[in-house]
């Protein structure tokens, strides 16, 4: 005998041995919605999902073929309930006549009578390419401006006297030795740590 058929296929089986219930999803945004709890008076608690296990025959005999009987039972109540809950949750649903997707509330674009997928919401639509392009614009006008002025040359990130680590000052907090990249007073070349002669013009280092 077949099984009940409900209005989307986006569902999830939540059904126990204590009773049956079902979760119904948005085929856009995947949002769930349960259906009311329903008690499992056989008891059994056999979830059908995806087709039924095999229920006659095998090595038990007429063990075998009264389970399999008891089986068919709640099946067949978990059909009807499935049909309950399919008839509960359908009205929180729109099909989109383009897609055939079921979609919820939020997901449905009534003044077309598709879903936002097929239809987008105008709206919504205008407000995010409004932000959009104000943030173009705010980071347009962020590139013009100067925003940073320290001292982008390299550091050390110990001290070449002592060995201690250091940050952003300038002497070592140690040992007092002045940190960062010195520079050539003739000619502004860099010099490396303990350079007694510039390596650019040849002039003595102070």
């Amino acid at each position: 005998m077949p099984g009940f058929t409900p209005f989307t296929s986006n569902y999830q089986d939540l059904s126990t041995n204590q009773g049956y219930q079902f979760e119904f999803r948005c085929d856009v945004c995947q949002s769930g919605y349960r259906s009311e709890w329903q008690k499992n008076l056989l008891g059994t608690g056999a979830s059908i999902l995806g087709g039924a296990s095999n229920l006659i025959g095998g090595l038990w005999g007429a063990r075998n073929a009264a389970d399999a009987a008891q089986n068919i039972t709640d099946r067949d109540a978990r059909d009807k309930a499935l049909q309950k809950a399919s008839n509960e949750i359908m009205p929180l649903f729109h099909r989109c006549t383009r897609c055939n997707n079921w979609v919820d509330e939020t997901c449905f674009n009534k003044a077309r009578g598709l879903c936002v997928n097929c239809a987008p919401n105008l709206a919504a639509e205008m407000e995010a390419e409004r932000s959009s392009v104000e943030l173009n614009q705010m980071r347009e006008a962020m590139s013009t401006q100067k925003v940073f002025s320290g001292d982008v040359s390299a550091r050390a990130t110990e001290c070449p006297s002592c060995g201690k680590p250091v940050g952003s000052e300038k002497f070592c907090g140690n040992c007092g030795t002045p940190l960062g990249v010195s520079k050539c007073s003739k000619c502004g070349a860099e010099l490396a740590a303990d350079t007694r002669f510039c390596g650019n013009c040849g002039n003595k280092v102070a």
